[in-house]
């Protein structure tokens, strides 16, 4: 009862003070993030805590696959250590994480509905030359890309997505729907806890400004275990989930023994 008064009292002055809404829609989301476009980029822009995130999630995926024998432990940390690997970013935005999985030679096709990013993600891949043949971007969402891509996948990668789409049933669907058998999906996304919400919401978004104000909703936040529930209906077996937090007084990433914030989760398609 204290903290779901505690929680209405700061909506309500975060309001008041700013004229801010704490909820939004998914289509004013992707606006949120299309405005942040030119600036996708930038290593200490705007986006500088997704830069940062790779420092956590692109290991997790390398460490989650040989767990479960798809990569040798020689290829830990090998420049290659992907190769041979088709990997799905679903809303990879502007490319930040399917760069950094393609730079480990995996062939990586990222995916978002928000136009202007992808743009951005095609544009900047293009000047990689060691990239640009085995990492393409489509301006589309799950929904539209899934029936041409059944069985498809090796890897499909969810990173600060699951957070952003109301019908999260559905979408796991989709993705258990394009892996292979054996094959993996790496998510990583806000726990729904007020913790959570006093971290992403008000102090991130609209008091540090270090993520754009209105990005996210906290009624979309998923507890981890609804999120291995909705997975095990469509036989995606939980291997690992390990929780994570934001040292936001030096924007780094850290993994953490405490689910209160945000946590990383691997299954597998049996």
């Amino acid at each position: 009862m204290v903290v779901k008064c505690f929680q209405k009292l700061s909506i309500a002055f975060l309001s008041v003070m700013e004229g801010i809404s704490m909820r939004s829609t998914a289509e004013e989301q992707i606006r949120t993030f299309d405005q942040q476009s030119a600036h996708w980029w930038e290593p200490n822009g705007p986006m500088v805590l997704l830069h940062r995130l790779n420092k956590l999630r692109v290991p997790l995926v390398v460490e989650g696959l040989i767990k479960v024998g798809k990569l040798d432990r020689k290829q830990r940390y090998t420049t290659d250590a992907l190769k041979g690997l088709s990997i799905l970013d679903v809303g990879c935005g502007g490319g930040i994480y399917s760069e950094a999985l393609a730079k480990l030679q995996a062939t990586v096709v990222g995916i978002d509905p928000a136009q202007h990013l992808i743009e951005v993600a095609k544009a900047h891949a293009e000047k990689q030359s060691d990239i640009r043949d085995h990492c393409q971007y489509r301006a589309e969402s799950m929904e539209q890309h899934w029936e041409s891509a059944v069985g498809k996948y090796d890897v499909v990668v969810l990173s600060e997505t699951l957070e952003h789409v109301r019908d999260k049933s559905t979408l796991l669907k989709q993705v258990a729907a394009v892996l292979k058998p054996g094959g993996s999906v790496f998510i990583s996304t806000w726990n729904r806890t007020t913790f959570a919400w006093l971290m992403a919401i008000v102090l991130l978004e609209n008091i540090t400004k270090r993520l754009p104000r209105g990005s996210h909703d906290y009624d979309q936040f998923i507890e981890p275990e609804e999120t291995q529930g909705i997975l095990e209906g469509y036989n995606c077996r939980t291997i690992e989930c390990r929780p994570f937090y934001l040292k936001f007084w030096e924007d780094e990433w850290v993994w953490v023994p405490f689910r209160k914030f945000t946590y990383a989760l691997h299954a597998v398609k049996e």
